[in-house]
């Protein structure tokens, strides 16, 4: 028995061999086709080299030599095929089959063109294939040891598709001309590479004589051979490196959890719309939302609007509304009934690398807090793609479709501006983005949930871990704020150009070693007091601004108005509040005039945030109870309407 069959091209180790013949004692005799030596070898010992890896009866020719750039024909494989090709080969073998099954290869003509037509008719075809057309078919097989790939149809081939015709010379003064300009440039045409190619050609078709002329490719093959290139090297000749290499790496999806508050994601995005004050005349601040949400059930855990900038500030105010139950709810927004359980103590938050993120009162924050913090890789933004996803989604989903939306690029803006159809205030998007968290995004089905609502996955996960208040509201409070150290004068504490002292500052002062300093926690919000640390007590204690007219001002605000009191008359002596008065005039001035970078720069210093109306609600309700008290627990309709809440009140008798 011979496996291999004369003329056969095999490779044994690595080398060409032709089968010559066989000989009935068990040996073969094979020729090397790079040298024409001829060798006999043991059948026996073919059979083992062809076990063990050695000898290949089925393999690619080899490359062609580095001079001649044509491309090796793909195999003939039906996943490889065009679906005419795909098509018209299953019909060969069908017909093939059910012919072979009937015996007709072994009838005469006439039978043979009548099992055509009953097959044919059985697969819907009005005209049978020829009997010699079948016969050929056959033969193909025959001749090619029963091997189905002989039959297949090579629609796909005709025409050399996929061969290079070009000469080698030329052929690779075009992937020089590519290297040089595709590969060298961020920007490139097609054109351009053709040209130098026409001038590489005429170049050398100048030493050439006549008979020896090198052809000019057309500008259909430069783009055919640019196509070809790899989408990688594009992207590193055009982006970088780094960039490429994030585009094409391999994405193994966020960092799984296994309960809820076990990671949190923290970030800054540009709200896509415009607002305006209450007047409703001019647009004055394009907003900024700082959100905290909880990778485990992509809820929303809490978020800061603010037109004042993302600083440390707007990461403490974030990160405070995601810690505590979103109480206010059932006062500033009664009329919505509007149900937001998400709250408590993440054990770790991703942040990217803002200044913001890595301020050290920041830092000093979460310690204290008892959270982890964590940053994400530089432009990675994958370390924290559910945060990422969010805000496009909420941009995309909800702050496009308002009136005065900027949309996301400049070039989509047409036919519009934006500035003369802003409508809404800056509570009045907070209110809207309200709505949309609890009534909307938290409750439709969620892609990365397998098409769960995140709300269902958040109180399902809040039932087996439920999630905690680690801290006082107080102590909250004191710890979300900037942290410094100062050394406690006879005259106090110096903070920011202020003076801050209190008799119990003094007689800390006493009790310190001579040149000590004190930690202090201080706000951006109210420079009207800051937190000083007792050793002694082993606690934070409030020490006033020896100035009242700058209670409850923002730092920027107080330093502005310290600004504009310079520059007036020395002699003036404010009265108390008077700092206030001109922070309100420099932001109504801002705020009325023409240019949008002014009232901006008013809304910022006017300090326009989603914190304000929230805290209002608060105290609000604060007021209601204080005068339920004062008053034996009777506080009427009216007087609970002069408070400027709009609350349905359902009377009863006890």
């Amino acid at each position: 028995m011979a496996p291999l069959r004369k003329d056969q091209i095999v490779l044994l180790h690595e080398v060409q061999h032709k089968i010559i013949s066989s000989t009935a004692g068990g040996d073969t005799l094979m020729e090397n086709l790079a040298t024409g030596e001829r060798t006999t070898h043991k059948t026996f010992n073919l059979l083992n080299a062809y076990v063990d890896g050695n000898l290949l009866t089925s393999f690619d020719s080899k490359p062609t030599a580095p001079g001649n750039s044509s491309r090796k024909r793909k195999p003939a494989r039906m996943d490889g095929m065009s679906t005419a090709a795909r098509t018209e080969t299953r019909r060969r073998i069908d017909y093939l089959v059910k012919l072979e099954a009937r015996g007709a290869f072994g009838c005469k003509r006439v039978d043979l063109q009548r099992h055509l037509s009953e097959i044919a008719l059985l697969r819907g075809e009005s005209r049978p294939p020829h009997e010699s057309t079948i016969f050929r078919w056959r033969r193909k097989y025959l001749e090619a040891h029963n091997d189905v790939r002989a039959i297949f149809a090579r629609f796909d081939k005709q025409g050399g598709k996929g061969l290079g015709r070009l000469e080698p010379e030329v052929e690779r003064i075009v992937y020089e001309c590519i290297d040089r300009i595709v590969l060298g440039q961020k920007t490139f045409s097609a054109e351009e590479v053709r040209d130098a190619v026409v001038a590489e050609v005429e170049l050398r078709n100048s030493k050439r004589p006549a008979s020896e002329q090198l052809r000019v490719p057309s500008l259909r093959t430069v783009q055919r051979r640019i196509a070809s290139l790899w989408a990688y090297e594009l992207a590193v000749a055009k982006f970088g490196k780094r960039e490429a290499e994030r585009r094409y790496s391999l994405m193994k999806g966020s960092r799984l959890v296994n309960r809820i508050l076990e990671i949190v994601e923290i970030d800054h995005s540009p709200i896509d719309a415009l607002v305006t004050e209450s007047d409703r005349q001019q647009a004055t601040a394009r907003p900024t939302i700082t959100v905290v949400l909880e990778r485990k059930s992509r809820c929303l855990l809490g978020y800061h609007l603010s037109a004042a900038g993302h600083g440390v500030t707007a990461v403490f105010e974030a990160i405070r509304h995601a810690l505590l139950p979103k109480t206010y709810l059932s006062t500033k927004y009664a009329d919505l009934q509007l149900e937001w359980p998400c709250y408590g103590w993440p054990e770790r938050i991703v942040m990217d690398n803002g200044r913001e993120f890595h301020a050290d009162a920041v830092a000093d924050a979460l310690h204290a807090l008892n959270i982890l913090a964590e940053f994400a890789a530089s432009r990675e933004p994958n370390d924290k793609a559910c945060v990422e996803r969010f805000l496009r989604t909420l941009n995309y989903g909800l702050i496009h479709k308002l009136p005065g939306t900027t949309l996301a690029k400049v070039h989509q803006r047409i036919g519009f501006k934006s500035e003369d159809e802003v409508a809404l205030t800056l509570e009045e998007l907070d209110r809207i983005i309200h709505v949309w968290v609890c009534d909307i995004y938290h409750k439709r089905p969620h892609a990365g949930l397998d098409g769960r609502a995140p709300i269902d996955v958040w109180l399902e996960g809040a039932a087996a871990n439920p999630p905690q208040l680690k801290l006082n509201k107080q102590d909250l409070d004191i710890e979300l704020g900037e942290i410094a150290s100062s050394a406690v004068q006879h005259y106090g504490i110096d903070l920011n150009t202020f003076v801050y002292r209190s008799n119990r500052l003094l007689t800390l002062r006493r009790m310190l070693p001579q040149g000590q300093k004190v930690a202090v926690k201080w706000s951006k919000n109210d420079v009207g007091y800051v937190w000083v640390w007792d050793e002694i007590q082993t606690e934070y204690m409030k020490v006033p601004n020896s100035e009242e007219e700058y209670f409850g001002l923002t730092l920027e605000q107080a330093k502005a108005a310290r600004r504009a009191k310079a520059a007036g008359d020395t002699d003036h002596q404010p009265v108390r509040s008077a700092a206030g008065v001109v922070i309100r005039e420099m932001v109504d001035d801002a705020l009325a005039d023409k240019k949008l970078k002014s009232r901006k720069r008013g809304s910022r210093l006017g300090n326009r945030t989603s914190k304000e109306s929230r805290e209002e609600a608060h105290v609000a309700v604060d007021t209601i109870d204080e005068e339920y008290a004062d008053k034996g627990g009777e506080v009427s309709v009216e007087e609970i309407g002069d408070l400027g809440l709009d609350l349905e009140v359902e009377m009863t008798d006890e």
